[in-house]
């Protein structure tokens, strides 16, 4: 069969970053099976290309036999014009193929997606693509059982990937280029109230061996040139076991010099592991720190402490391995001062980098259902997104940005917290200031100390 493999463009305007150009690891798996078990696949990423407009049609060749479409919440409204764009060739005889939609927004949200469309793939979407691609699914919802397994899996299209225009550096690893985004894992067995991932996977947690991970970096650092990779997923040492194997067998290939970022927790890491994922080529860290308020962490189901937070950005320092906290701000219930204790912990630590993520409710999270329950939100957009009182003031505020920039809407409403943050504006003018003046100074240390 001739298959074509589609991904929708960012929006204008958006409450989360769509800055990120990575090759679509979840996309790319099912190319690779696709292309291995004999179909012909073409690739159009256009999220890589930039924001989109409404299409009259979408560009399919008549002889192409399923367009897979994927979906994710941000992106819905580009999903749903080239579905809309498609199904207008087909409508007038000009291709009678087939439609499957799959992602993320298939899973959690599947009403939304058009009646006309063929399958919807939710969850893992191997087996499902494979069943379609052999005539074996029932048109409609298509769900498989998790896979167990997941050295399965075939490696990345590199081939196909390192053509294309995506981001190949890592922000926390200087002068390392090109770094390869790898997912070696799936799923997670914590309840963050501000996350959907559970809606996706459900609370279980899979992933490759150590042994597969190591065979995929080798196959890019000598076939493609690699010189770093970011193990792009919810936490990559989850498992402590097989992070020490890895660990050893990234040494015993002399892979050491293959430099390596990782999205890890505060409360997954030993002193130990940290300097010997150090001795091993890791470089940096992506810590979920989220707040540095006990309470906050508590009302977010973070379970972690902020002792380990301090443990952590400690040792990372100690062995070479630069810190960057993302942080959470805006969720029912944080008040001015839970924000200065996040920013004192921040100042005290002096990670490599910080930054603040202003809330928005995601369909069916947990923090998502309370803030329906308890009207804790002033618009809903045309994805399903909450956005809470005083948005456009924690925008401004952390983002430097007008709200209107990032969703239309006029907020009007103003929570106590709001108000304590228009009142410290210029307290945080200088803060700003100061916490630039201190990452340059940082920088400066790290790059002399890097010619010595």
């Amino acid at each position: 069969m001739k298959v074509l493999l589609v991904t929708p463009a960012p929006p204008v305007k958006s409450p989360f970053s769509t800055r990120e150009k990575r090759p679509p690891l979840g996309v790319g798996t099912l190319l690779s099976l696709a292309r291995d078990r004999g179909h012909e696949v073409d690739f159009h990423d256009n999220y890589a290309q930039g924001p989109g407009l409404p299409r009259d049609f979408y560009p399919v060749e008549p002889d192409v036999d399923l367009v897979g479409v994927h979906a994710n919440t941000i992106c819905f409204q580009d999903t749903l014009a080239i579905l809309e764009g498609i199904q207008f060739l087909r409508e007038r005889g000009l291709w009678d193929g087939e439609i499957a939609v799959g992602g993320p927004h298939a899973s959690v949200l599947p009403e939304t997606v058009p009646d006309y469309v063929d399958y919807v793939v939710q969850g893992e979407g191997e087996l499902a693509l494979l069943d379609i691609l052999d005539g074996k699914a029932d048109r409609g919802v298509v769900r498989r059982p998790r896979l167990q397994d997941l050295d399965w899996l075939p490696f990345q299209p590199w081939d196909v990937f390192t053509r294309l225009p995506y981001d190949w550096s890592c922000p926390w690893m200087e002068g390392v280029e090109p770094v390869f985004t790898m997912n070696t894992s799936r799923g997670c067995p914590f309840n963050c109230a501000f996350c959907s991932v559970g809606s996706i996977w459900g609370r279980g947690y899979t992933a490759m061996s150590a042994t597969r991970v190591v065979d995929e970096v080798e196959h890019v650092v000598n076939e493609h040139g690699a010189r770093g990779i970011y193990f792009r997923e919810d936490n990559f040492t989850l498992d402590l076991r097989r992070t020490w194997q890895f660990v050893q067998l990234m040494i015993d290939r002399e892979l050491s010099d293959v430099h390596w970022a990782c999205e890890t927790r505060v409360d997954n890491l030993t002193e130990d592991l940290v300097a010997a994922m150090a001795q091993a080529g890791c470089r940096a860290f992506y810590l979920g720190v989220e707040s540095g308020s006990q309470r906050v962490l508590d009302i977010v189901n973070k379970r972690i402490d902020v002792d380990q937070v301090r443990h952590v950005i400690t040792w990372g320092k100690r062995h070479g391995i630069n810190c960057y906290a993302s942080l959470l701000t805006g969720v029912p219930g944080e008040t001015f001062a839970d924000f200065r204790a996040t920013e004192r912990l921040m100042m005290e630590l002096q990670p490599y980098a910080w930054t603040y993520n202003v809330f928005v409710g995601i369909p069916y999270s947990s923090l998502y259902r309370r803030a329906l329950e308890e009207g804790f939100y002033e618009h809903v957009d045309e994805n399903g997104l909450l956005y809470p009182p005083g948005y456009d003031v924690r925008t401004s505020f952390f983002y430097g940005k007008d709200s209107r920039e990032l969703v239309d809407f006029e907020f009007k409403e103003r929570t106590e917290f709001d108000r304590a943050l228009l009142r410290a504006r210029p307290w945080w003018s200088f803060h700003k200031i100061h916490r630039e003046c201190l990452g340059a100074l940082n920088g400066l240390k790290r790059r002399l100390r890097c010619r010595c």
